[in-house]
């Protein structure tokens, strides 16, 4: 006959020295993207912005080659180009951060700018605008968000 026990686990069941692990939640505590580029904004980045804006609209006009009569295109290459010149805009340093290093990676989203003119040298319609403003918008996010290009986590060499 099988030995009956009486006697109860008595190790709490939840918890750090229980038979079932618990796990916390860690929030962040940092800025938001916008926060930060909102505060860092200084008068050498709406100078670049004034500049590079006209320069982004002109050069997105020639590459389209249908000049301005179409009033979406035009609306559409004007926003276009605001969200390029930022993206350029973003790689001037913001108050208090100083000149980083540049990778392949961090360069990603520069190079989007001037590939849209490839994209809108092949327009064939508004559709061809609204990707080539949603991959502008991509590169502008990857921008002010500070993830990586390359993935996450970032690998250490000789680790």
């Amino acid at each position: 006959m099988p030995e009956e026990r009486d006697e109860i686990d008595q190790t709490p069941l939840f918890g750090p020295g229980g038979r079932i692990p618990t796990a916390r939640a860690v929030t962040l505590e940092r800025e938001s993207a916008i926060t930060t580029l909102r505060k860092g904004w200084l008068p050498r980045h709406t100078v670049a912005m004034t500049v590079l804006s006209p320069l982004v609209f002109i050069g997105y006009t020639a590459a389209l080659g249908i000049g301005l009569g179409d009033p979406y295109w035009t609306v559409l290459l004007g926003v276009m180009a605001l969200v390029a010149a930022l993206i350029l805009t973003t790689y001037l340093p913001l108050r208090g951060a100083g000149p980083s290093a540049g990778s392949s990676c961090a360069l990603m989203a520069g190079l989007l700018v001037p590939g849209v003119d490839l994209l809108l040298g092949q327009a064939s319609g508004i559709a061809s605008g609204a990707l080539a403003l949603a991959i502008l918008s991509l590169g502008l996010w990857q921008r002010v968000s500070g993830t990586s290009a390359c993935g996450w986590p970032p690998t250490t060499a000789g680790t």
